[in-house]
């Protein structure tokens, strides 16, 4: 199909000869539906799933994981004044990374309680989603528009991304901190984005090749295949903490609540009420 859409009484595109409103106009209007349909649920899931992980049933893991993810920076204590963007990526860690002590993931719980509520669309995203790898760096390869060329800083497994906004202020040389699901055929970032800039990337490696080190003598009995996956799920988090050290070095704010200029005061209602909870 040409970009340029036909008008309804216009020859179709396919060169049958009849008017484009008698021949394929309504196939692409199903097909229009269709990705209308796919878009919506991805926007619906990722709503719903940031309001599910602030239920009561989590208020415990959530007071629990809150220090893991910001290296002690923010705790149930000082929560509530978390912006807005570091709310969504740590509620997107929670939902779909953090191991809950005496349960399955919070996304698991989701799905269970959950599907019998949601569309197919809906369903059939939740389930590629909760085969999706774990949170990881990604290092800006290449780009042009809207795509991305991203290499998975562990692995080094490369990766062609869709980015709405394209790279933003993102350069070559910066990593991405996300991660990866499939929305439409093709794989973009969960939620809002975070990144490493090139100069501060410095040893990270060196860490995450220790702490993988360290993972490795923990299992001995996982595969080659998995051990990747598995450690990202356990040590993802220290792609934040080591984005939080390098912020404190150059003299920046690592969190918004250290920030005396920050602009944003629109998560702490949010947090207060989970605070009530676990309490």
């Amino acid at each position: 199909m040409s970009d340029d859409k036909p008008g309804r009484n216009d020859p179709c595109y396919c060169g049958s000869g009849q008017k484009y409103k008698k021949c394929h106009m309504p196939i692409d209007q199903a097909a229009e539906r269709d990705q209308r349909s796919w878009k919506e649920a991805a926007r619906f899931l990722r709503r719903d799933l940031l309001r599910f992980g602030r239920d009561e049933q989590f208020a415990e893991d959530f007071a629990q994981a809150l220090p893991i993810y910001w290296h002690d920076l923010y705790t149930i204590d000082n929560a509530e004044e978390m912006a807005q963007d570091e709310a969504l990526l740590f509620f997107d860690w929670f939902a779909f990374d953090y191991q809950r002590a005496d349960g399955p993931r919070v996304l698991d719980v989701y799905r269970e309680q959950m599907v019998p509520d949601l569309s197919e669309h809906q369903q059939m995203t939740l389930a590629k989603w909760a085969e999706a790898d774990p949170m990881s760096g990604y290092e800006l390869v290449d780009y042009e528009g809207q795509t991305l060329q991203l290499r998975e800083f562990v692995s080094g497994e490369m990766f062609e991304v869709y980015e709405p906004a394209g790279r933003g202020v993102i350069d070559v040389g910066d990593v991405i901190i996300g991660r990866l699901v499939e929305v439409q055929g093709r794989l973009e970032f969960s939620t809002d984005l975070a990144y490493i800039p090139a100069g501060e990337v410095t040893d990270l490696a060196e860490k995450l090749a220790t702490a993988r080190a360290e993972d490795a003598a923990l299992y001995p009995e996982e595969s080659a295949d998995s051990s990747v996956a598995n450690f990202l799920r356990r040590r993802n988090y220290l792609f934040v903490h080591h984005a939080l050290a390098e912020a404190e070095k150059v003299g920046r704010p690592p969190v918004a609540r250290l920030d005396p200029d920050r602009p944003d005061k629109k998560t702490q209602k949010i947090v207060r009420q989970v605070r009530r909870l676990q309490r």
